[in-house]
């Protein structure tokens, strides 16, 4: 049965009433927290992107509001960790808003140091990279696939599943990171349960992958014909390396990790109105295209990466609380597969 809409003709002058009573309280409501933002006169951003992304996020939201100082520290996701429980501890927390990896976003969710802000720019959000009680928002999100040499992997050889790594001209031949927890708990819940997903991961331990530190390295790695191809790396470093002329591609094999970068405004922010306006700034088109620029993979729905190819075909696998809240469980379960220690 086909399922048409019927559509009620109305007037046009009630239509733009109607439009104008729903329009106005919102536009009264962004202009008044513009103003106290304005007055509050700064905001601070704290991130673990390198720091020319962040820059370049901050430039960009001054532009906009020239009026308010857009300050950032950036460090990598523990230290950030770390200081924003100092601060805590202290009393005196610096950051207004934060961008942080899955792990440490929900950390700070369940600390109570989120404030919960649900900003008119979510509705371009899929739910999966979104705080259902709107403590955090992920602002670009990166996707791990299997990328591999093309020198070294024929086109009749590019596996097609997960399952074609356990084929015998893999053995010793995928590269890996020495400790990817989160892709290993995610990716084995994600191939029809963890019993399931468990006995693959103890087939592929038996593949002898090769562990090493750091993604980029293992994408450069790879690209030098060190090992075949690598599973935790993320698609961007090899888009990249391509653009450089390197041998290397990848494919997307399901399912495939998705980390996301939960971003929110401290529960203590001490520019509670700058904070809001630089979190819609963030979520908005602007922001986003500011992230695509910057060779990352924006989350809003209205805003494709480049090349679109990155999320095209890609049945996402974000981590869920669960996973998180016994995360140590699924460190244990790790290494006693890959005994890579």
């Amino acid at each position: 049965m086909k399922w048409t809409r019927k559509i009620r003709r109305t007037k046009r002058p009630f239509c733009g009433i109607v439009l104008l009573g729903c329009l106005l309280p919102f536009s009264l409501m962004a202009a008044e927290v513009r103003e106290k933002a304005e007055a509050e006169g700064q905001v601070v951003f704290y991130a673990s992107m390198n720091t020319v992304d962040v820059k370049a996020l901050a430039d960009g939201f001054k532009q906009l509001y020239p009026k308010i100082d857009a300050q950032f520290y950036r460090a990598n996701d523990s230290q950030l960790m770390e200081k924003t429980l100092t601060e805590g501890r202290a009393g005196k927390p610096l950051w207004d808003v934060i961008a942080i990896t899955g792990f440490y976003g929900h950390l700070l969710k369940k600390r109570g140091m989120l404030e919960a802000y649900d900003s008119p720019e979510r509705k371009f959000y899929r739910d999966a990279y979104q705080d259902p009680q709107a403590f955090w928002t992920s602002i670009y999100t990166t996707y791990a696939v299997l990328g591999y040499n093309t020198r070294l992997v024929p086109k009749t050889s590019i596996p097609k599943s997960y399952q074609d790594l356990l084929k015998p001209e893999w053995k010793g031949q995928i590269g890996m990171e020495a400790r990817p927890y989160e892709w290993f708990a995610t990716t084995m819940k994600n191939m029809g349960g963890e019993e399931k997903g468990l006995a693959f991961m103890r087939r592929l331990a038996q593949q002898q992958p090769q562990p090493r530190s750091g993604r980029t390295l293992i994408a450069q790695l790879v690209a030098a014909g060190e090992f075949k191809g690598s599973v935790t790396v993320y698609s961007q470093s090899y888009e990249i390396l391509k653009g450089t002329g390197a041998p290397v591609e990848w494919v997307a094999l399901d399912p495939v990790y998705a980390s996301v970068h939960p971003t929110g405004i401290a529960a203590k922010a001490a520019h509670p109105n700058g904070a809001r306006l630089f979190m819609d700034f963030l979520l908005s088109k602007k922001g986003q295209e500011i992230l695509r620029s910057l060779r990352r993979i924006p989350d809003r729905i209205d805003t494709p990466p480049d090349p679109p190819r990155l999320i095209e075909g890609i049945r996402p696998a974000v981590t869920s609380p669960e996973i998180y809240d016994d995360f140590d469980r699924y460190v244990r379960l790790f290494d006693d597969t890959f005994k890579f220690k």
